[in-house]
């Protein structure tokens, strides 16, 4: 065997080991890609729960507010009376 048969051997070599090492990226980069895909997925299911929880929130407060708005008109005023009952007598203290 002459030395261009040698040489086509180690070239053959070489492409082999290059086409193993391209398909090991390949199945590697595949992988990465299925594991961010389902980290993804676990995010998108986290911000659906987020969104229903805060669509039930929303919807009881209104509720709430349109049933009971007068209740909600007079705690409103107490806590108003209340606060500037406080601020008064802070206020006075001051002085």
């Amino acid at each position: 065997m002459g030395p261009g048969g040698i040489a086509t051997i180690i070239a053959a070599s070489a492409l082999l080991v290059i086409a193993f090492a391209i398909g090991y990226t390949i199945v590697r980069v595949g992988q990465l890609l299925d594991e961010v895909h389902e980290t993804v997925k676990h995010v998108n299911r986290v911000v659906a729960s987020a969104e229903n929880l805060t669509e039930k929130v929303t919807g009881s407060v209104t509720h709430l507010i349109e049933k009971n708005s007068g209740l909600l008109k007079i705690i409103g005023s107490l806590v108003g009376a209340f606060a500037t009952k406080k601020f008064s007598r802070s206020e006075r203290e001051h002085e």
